[in-house]
């Protein structure tokens, strides 16, 4: 079996696994995955399950071997108790309780959320990591104008050396002491395009494209099932007469938790992406949606 591993800057020590620690660790990681895939229900499904192998920083192949060991009905779906039960497995147990601790700390989530946020910011060409130029752009906005001490901070982020920054690497950039109330002065101040445009509109258009796409019935194998597919997302680059090869590389870079689907809030930031915006919301004056003629967004 494929393990988790998770780095911290600190590493507290782990409880025993009794039951009561084990029940109490599965309900944290529970009610925070369910809903990150779609509505909130009863099980969790890939996506969520994958978002918390992201958390670990497992790869794809130990998250689907993961998956595999936690869905012992092969239901495509984890029960509460599929999921305690995988919490439980020993191996996995230190990992699953650092997460569940660390999310039960107000600050932890929300340096999760400025990082995604700044991430999806500052990644301009969407292929999932950062460059020297699109991180030199959070020093500017930090005030760090010196060349030389925006090279120093992108060495000691680049931890691998190959050259850019991925979403765990700047994840533990934002939450280094000392950069961290930066990064949050910076994600409050930040005007992005969906602030500008009011969030309100950008989601009123984002729901009614999402919902237009998702089960379409001239996309072959289409279903309504609150994702959208790679067939459905080319079916729309496909009516602006979008590059195959473009509109895949856009799929897997909207794709952030590299599950194979979008789900609403990727595909929301998708839209509000400047390069984006005006084509979609032309696309929904096609549709006449009376949602988006309510909201004045024509």
């Amino acid at each position: 079996k494929g393990h988790m591993s998770m780095e911290t800057e600190t590493q507290p020590k782990v409880p025993p696994r009794t039951e009561g620690a084990v029940i109490s660790v599965a309900a944290t990681l529970f009610n925070f995955l369910n809903g990150k895939g779609g509505a909130k229900t009863d099980f969790l499904n890939w996506m969520e399950f994958s978002r918390l192998c992201q958390y670990a920083r497992a790869d794809a192949q130990t998250a689907q071997k993961l998956w595999a060991a936690a869905d012992k009905d092969q239901s495509g779906t984890l029960s509460k108790k599929e999921f305690a039960q995988f919490c439980n497995i020993p191996a996995i147990w230190p990992t699953v309780w650092r997460i569940s601790d660390q999310l039960r700390r107000n600050e932890f989530k929300l340096q999760m959320q400025v990082a995604e946020r700044l991430f999806i910011y500052l990644d301009k060409n969407l292929d999932k990591k950062l460059d020297m130029a699109e991180f030199s752009k959070l020093c500017k906005g930090a005030g760090v104008c010196n060349v030389k001490k925006a090279q120093k901070l992108w060495v000691e982020s680049d931890t691998d050396q190959n050259g850019s920054l991925t979403i765990h690497e700047f994840f533990h950039f934002v939450r280094r002491k000392g950069n961290w109330k930066v990064c949050l002065k910076i994600h409050e101040g930040l005007k992005t395009l969906a602030e500008q445009k009011t969030k309100d509109k950008v989601r009123i258009v984002s729901t009614a494209l999402f919902n237009y796409l998702d089960g379409h019935k001239k996309v072959k194998g289409s279903r309504k099932d609150n994702v959208l597919t790679p067939n459905e997302f080319l079916y729309l680059c496909d009516q602006v007469n979008t590059d195959r090869k473009v509109a895949e590389r856009y799929f897997r870079a909207v794709d952030k938790d590299g599950t194979g689907s979008l789900d609403r809030e990727e595909f929301f930031y998708f839209c509000a992406n400047d390069q984006i915006w005006r084509v979609v919301v032309n696309i929904v004056n096609k549709l006449e949606d009376p949602s988006v003629k309510a909201a004045g967004i024509y």
